[in-house]
């Protein structure tokens, strides 16, 4: 079955043609030509034994009966040599069907996987090749930006993917939760629950953290009400005890040693202020001194 991150990925490119165009258009050395406007086209493709190969997204640009260029969009989140074999297809059968250039776009969110992708593909004994494009986190822009997020609701989304397990992403994740404010009722829906599946464990409990920052003005509805979770859970157990038991998560996330005498005196401690001061200095600290200062030495 296909991994959430790769369902969410494709949905993306699907719910928004112009996404993958503009981005190749922003692409530095390309010098690609693409044409406006684009529309999602049949991505299934039959070999000489009926068997049925369906690329994530075929997008045509150009004018509806005779389209100038042709994109097959494949989202790839981990190496496989599968791919080597069936991507020729896509494109060639794209290329036959709609009587234009076709072109292969892969998104890679990971790095690794963005220069595995990147490789040519040998047709045949170095007489052909095919060399895909590939769209990885040098190309992926890191949105945080409320406005541009919303201009955008697609591309906040996809900033998450390819860089939401580097410092400082939960702050993309907060954009593109503002994003999905004003959508549809099915992206509304959607788009939080890929940014929180395509979040680093560190990122996702940061972002827990900074909603429950009192007088943090949130921008979604589902971010109020994610907050308003957090903070019945929080009067559930005593404000400074899950203030504790969340500071404690992160300096594990971050792979910190805590000694036993430390994560004692931190479970106990009842003043707010100061471990959300803690807290505010973990995503920068180098290490656990650079944590807690000398307030528990």
């Amino acid at each position: 079955m296909p991994k959430l991150s790769h369902e969410a990925l494709v949905h993306l490119v699907r719910s928004a043609p112009e996404l993958v165009p503009e981005l190749l258009r922003d692409a530095a050395g390309l010098g690609l030509p693409l044409p406006t406007p684009s529309r999602v086209t049949a991505a299934e493709f039959v070999d000489l034994n009926f068997a049925e190969h369906r690329a994530d997204a075929v997008l045509l640009l150009g004018e509806p009966e005779r389209p100038s260029c042709c994109l097959v969009v494949e989202v790839q989140s981990e190496v496989d040599l599968r791919k080597r074999w069936t991507w020729p297809i896509y494109v060639a059968g794209s290329r036959a069907r709609h009587r234009c250039p076709a072109l292969l776009v892969v998104i890679a969110p990971a790095a690794a996987v963005a220069r595995w992708c990147g490789e040519a593909i040998d047709l045949g004994h170095r007489r052909c090749e095919l060399r895909p494009i590939v769209l990885g986190p040098d190309q992926i822009p890191v949105v945080t930006d409320f406005a541009a997020a919303s201009r955008a609701p697609e591309l906040a989304v996809l900033s998450v993917a390819a860089h939401g397990h580097d410092p400082g992403a939960e702050h993309i994740a907060l954009a593109a939760l503002a994003a999905a404010r004003d959508l549809d009722s099915d992206r509304d829906i959607l788009y939080p629950d890929f940014v929180f599946a395509l979040l680093g464990e560190v990122a996702r409990a940061a972002l827990e953290h900074l909603m429950r920052i009192p007088n943090y003005e949130f921008q979604s509805d589902f971010a109020r009400g994610f907050y308003a979770r957090g903070k019945a859970e929080g009067k559930a157990e005593g404000k400074a005890e899950g203030e504790a038991e969340l500071l404690l998560k992160l300096l594990r996330l971050r792979g910190f040693v805590v000694p036993e005498a430390i994560e004692q005196r931190i479970a106990v401690c009842q003043d707010t202020a100061r471990l959300e001061r803690w807290a505010g200095r973990l995503l920068t600290a180098g290490s656990l001194a650079e944590v807690l200062g000398d307030e528990l030495s």
